[in-house]
């Protein structure tokens, strides 16, 4: 029996089970399918034709169609006690294949729930928007296995009388075959303040994403789980992982306020990305964030939804080197005789004992422009793992970064200089996305991206420790490029369950053009 026939089976025993599962008490189940197809005339499909819709489409194919079928079972044992279960199963020729979506199982006990299979973990925004997507984690690449416990929504503290609220959670991910770094173990977390003072509701997170374990060169990587939790050094892995961290490492922090209103709700959320520790101290001047303003409204109206964001990725602590190098990579804190490297290197003779710190400022000065140590980040990306934050082509995280295979497709005659295959982390973007309602049956929605894309310091400056740039960098000075959707949804009142839509999109600018459209039909089975 062939893959596509395995997961054909499997469909239609759970959907010959539902019926029987439907009838008992307590139980509610829902089920729909769907039918789509993308086509485009440009050297990429369009973007927003292909992102965050949890990798079902493959973002270098030509024109592609799409077939869906799944179902959710809720049952309601007690009060307080839920269990769930639901199965997706995706037929794609950009793919060429039949996939298994989806498939988890998960019990919910008052707030606390615990979920397990294929499944997605999108913790950052507390409800849908029409922004670009979270940054870290979210909906732009297809479930994984992995194991979620969480306390996914606002609960109060005790005796804070509704005051404060928390919410939080970690899962254990398993990426299986990652290119070039083989079975590598992906480990993520999240942790929520909220007060409420009044009308205005002030939150703060800090989210955390980390891979580890996995090859390197053909040898396993050692396992080293608790420094790799806390971002600790592991002598066990050793090498750079000694001094620095164990695994590699991307973080965001998320600050917030919500305005409840009588007609809707307000959002206004700075996010702070980060991939190490001079990052993660964004007041000693990390620049980069994500503003966004998100406005929802209670009634359906002809605007529903608007959401504004302005992103900027470029800083990523600096364009200092990571490390002094001379030669090799320099670790300050282990060079015994510190005068006499200044002098041996540099000419430099002190007239007292160098402290750390002295020793440090006489590095940046004569071997790093001045700079502090510790930039050139990259985010998303990690010289241990090539593929860094990347899952079958797709971006772990926020669509606008670029692997390389995306720009080999526009420019087949480009050099790389480095193994890391996210090719373009370092951008600026405006984004406006907005829903609303035409009439009773039919919606529209729309997005307008406007990004300044700069590539990555691991290309600009190939080895990353040197100050020589790449003479041919094609990211030189920006690259700009605009994305844009527009669509409509009609749902007739005649048929219930029934939905069908019709997307277009453009995109344009130094990467590419591409002009294309989508249509969808869905239909709600039960």
């Amino acid at each position: 029996m062939t893959t596509s026939q395995r997961i054909a089976f499997i469909l239609l025993l759970n959907l010959t089970l539902i019926p029987a599962a439907k009838g008992q008490n307590g139980v509610e189940v829902s089920g729909q399918t769907s039918a789509s197809a993308i086509v485009h005339n440009g050297d990429l499909p369009p973007l927003w034709s292909v992102a965050l819709q949890e990798g079902r489409w493959n973002n270098l194919s030509g024109s592609q169609s799409l077939v869906t079928a799944g179902a959710v079972v809720l049952w309601n044992a007690s009060p307080g006690l839920r269990l769930s279960a639901a199965v997706d199963i995706d037929y794609s020729s950009g793919y060429e294949e039949a996939r298994l979506h989806r498939g988890w199982g998960e019990i919910q006990w008052k707030g606390w729930s615990l979920k397990a299979g294929k499944h997605l973990f999108d913790p950052v925004f507390v409800e849908s928007n029409m922004g670009t997507g979270s940054y870290l984690f979210g909906t732009n690449f297809r479930p994984v296995p992995r194991v979620t416990f969480e306390l996914s929504d606002y609960t109060s503290i005790p005796f804070t009388n509704g005051f404060a609220e928390v919410r939080g959670g970690v899962s254990q991910a398993w990426l299986n075959d990652q290119p070039s770094s083989g079975d590598v173990l992906l480990h993520e977390k999240y942790a929520y303040l909220r007060i409420r003072p009044g009308k205005w509701n002030l939150y703060g997170g800090l989210n955390h994403s980390t891979l580890f374990g996995g090859q390197r060169n053909g040898k396993d990587i050692p396992i080293d789980f608790w420094p790799t939790f806390f971002g600790k050094g592991s002598s066990k892995i050793g090498g750079g992982e000694a001094t620095n961290a164990a695994g590699a490492h991307m973080g965001m922090y998320d600050f917030g306020t919500q305005l409840e209103t009588g007609s809707g709700h307000l959002n206004i959320y700075y996010q702070i990305p980060f991939s190490d520790g001079s990052g993660m101290l964004f007041w000693q001047g990390n620049t980069d964030h994500i503003l966004g303003v998100d406005w929802h409204r209670d009634k359906s109206t002809w605007l529903s939804n608007l959401t504004f964001e302005w992103i900027q990725t470029t800083h990523q602590s600096g364009n200092g080197m990571p490390d002094p190098y001379i030669n090799g990579i320099i670790f300050p804190k282990e060079v015994e005789d510190k005068n006499a490297f200044v002098e041996e290197n540099f000419g430099i003779v002190p007239d007292h004992p160098l402290s750390l710190e002295e020793f440090k400022d006489i590095l940046e000065e004569e071997i790093n422009h001045g700079n502090d140590f510790g930039g050139r980040d990259g985010y998303m990306n990690n010289g241990m793992y090539p593929a860094g934050w990347s899952r079958e082509g797709h971006i772990m995280g926020s669509p606008l970064n670029l692997t390389g295979s995306q720009l080999l497709a526009i420019r087949p005659d480009m050099n790389f200089n480095h193994g890391v295959w996210i090719k373009n982390d370092r951008f600026k973007a405006l984004h406006l996305g907005a829903t609303g309602n035409i009439s009773e049956v039919i919606s529209w929605k729309m997005k307008v991206t406007w990004s300044r894309n700069f590539g990555t310091y691991f290309e600009q400056y190939p080895g990353r420790y040197t100050w020589n740039e790449d003479e041919d960098y094609w990211f030189k000075g920006g690259r700009d490029q605009w994305y844009t959707m527009t669509g409509v949804e009609w749902k007739p009142e005649w048929i219930t369950g029934l939905s069908a839509g019709i997307d277009l999109y453009y995109d344009a600018g130094d990467f590419y053009h591409s002009f294309g459209a989508k249509t969808a039909v869905t239909f709600r089975l039960f």
